[in-house]
């Protein structure tokens, strides 16, 4: 009889593969969470609650808020700020463009994109009380320009076993958030319902965001098939000022492109995403850049879209000490359509000129579903804000062994991304 493989037997045997792999991970693993029990020596607003990720709607708005302070932008943040306290609306859009260029001799071999959000959240209930409830939200387009690939679109096509860029895609107009966001028992326990993007809270850090920080997929959760934006609910216990559990549920073939109709597909299918997280921090209001994560997921089969399903569990290691977000990611998965069966991530952000700037550099090891090769990806970015509402973001992307193009030893991928925010 078949006996399934423990977690414990499956990650040293398949995500370790060798004691070359083994033993520096071990030690990745000891350092980044012996710092992450190290002092803290800079924390956010300590009276952070919720979901509100740095990709969030909330978080975008709060980093907004906060960038703008002070600035030329003064006038245009304090009147939202008053529209926020007077009416419980509180709102922000930004634009943002991509271009990437490679050396590979495929073709096409470069790619352009655009995305236009615009964002907010209506406080409904109970506001100005640790019990309030919210209708959030979030429009999208995203396109390519011109005749040119999307850049989420490069990657598979030159034969890179992931996403080059996980988010500017060639969607059109999307929906990806519109859902009721509730806290309870002073805070302490939260939950969203409604149409929600599981990427907003499952298996984040302040530097795995395409939009602000890393854009390759494989900093982000490249072993976890989350689904697209769909209807779903999350529940968030803070447990204590240090532990929480987070557990969820949403649509298997969440298309935000269409939501009534993806929703519909659900209760005929109910083919479904579910995870569950425990988390610790040190300090609640630095725990997007110092905790330590254990996610688990599964994911049904995908009978219309012919996809078997899956599971899988993913560890992620922050920290934050002076200027330096060192992380660590361990993800392994098991069919459900990711693009990487296996993952090992290291790498670092360092803030500059007083936290507005960011340079980021990472590296991953990777192995694709149907290919034998080891993947390697570093990413290398410099964000550089010139003003209150402009990011621009250089970046260096190399990629060794491309998963599915054998003939290949490695691709140079040179990137910019700007962002205009309002």
């Amino acid at each position: 009889m078949f006996k399934k493989p423990s977690f414990a037997g499956y990650f040293r045997e398949n995500v370790c593969g060798s004691q070359a792999i083994l033993r520096p991970a071990g030690l990745l693993i000891a350092a980044l969470a012996f710092s992450a029990f190290a002092p803290d020596t800079h924390s956010q607003d300590s009276d952070s609650i919720g979901f509100s990720g740095p990709d969030s709607v909330e978080g975008t708005l709060d980093a907004t808020a906060d960038n703008q302070s002070g600035s030329v932008l003064e006038r245009y943040r304090a009147w939202k700020a008053s529209l926020a306290e007077r009416t419980g609306f509180s709102f922000g859009f930004d634009d943002q463009v991509q271009f990437l260029d490679t050396n590979s001799d495929m073709s096409p071999a470069d790619a352009l994109g655009n995305v236009f959000r615009f964002y907010g959240t209506s406080t409904m209930f109970n506001r100005g009380t640790p019990n309030e409830g919210a209708v959030i939200f979030k429009i999208e387009n995203r396109s390519a320009l011109g005749d040119h690939l999307s850049p989420q679109a490069l990657g598979p096509s030159i034969g890179y076993g992931g996403l080059l860029s996980s988010v500017f895609s060639d969607s059109g107009s999307i929906l990806s958030n519109l859902y009721w966001r509730q806290f309870l028992l002073e805070g302490r326990l939260s939950f969203v319902l409604g149409q929600v993007d599981v990427t907003d809270y499952v298996g984040v850090n302040s530097l795995a965001s395409p939009w602000t920080a890393f854009g390759n997929l494989a900093f982000e959760t490249p072993t976890i098939p989350a689904p697209g934006q769909g209807l779903g609910g999350a529940i968030l216990w803070r447990m204590n000022e240090q532990w929480l559990v987070l557990g969820g549920i949403a649509n298997a073939n969440g298309d935000a492109t269409d939501p009534v109709d993806s929703a519909q597909q659900l209760f005929e299918s109910g083919e479904t995403f579910k995870h569950l997280a425990l988390g610790w921090t040190p300090n609640w209001g630095d725990r997007f850049d110092n905790s330590i994560q254990f996610t688990v997921w599964q994911v049904d089969d995908r009978e219309e879209a012919g996809v078997k399903g899956g599971e899988g569990a993913s560890f992620l290691a922050s920290s934050h000490a002076g200027n330096w977000r060192p992380f660590l990611r361990a993800e392994f998965g098991n069919g459900g359509g990711a693009l990487l069966e296996r993952s090992v991530s290291l790498g670092t952000g360092y803030d500059l000129r007083k936290g507005q700037d960011v340079l980021g550099l990472a590296l991953n090891w990777g192995r694709a579903p149907d290919s034998s090769r080891d993947q390697y990806t570093m990413e290398l970015f410099y964000r550089y804000d010139p003003s209150a509402f402009l990011q621009i973001t250089p970046s260096i992307q190399y990629v060794a062994n491309p998963a599915y193009d054998p003939p290949t030893n490695n691709i140079l991928v040179f990137g910019l991304r700007t962002r205009l925010v309002f």
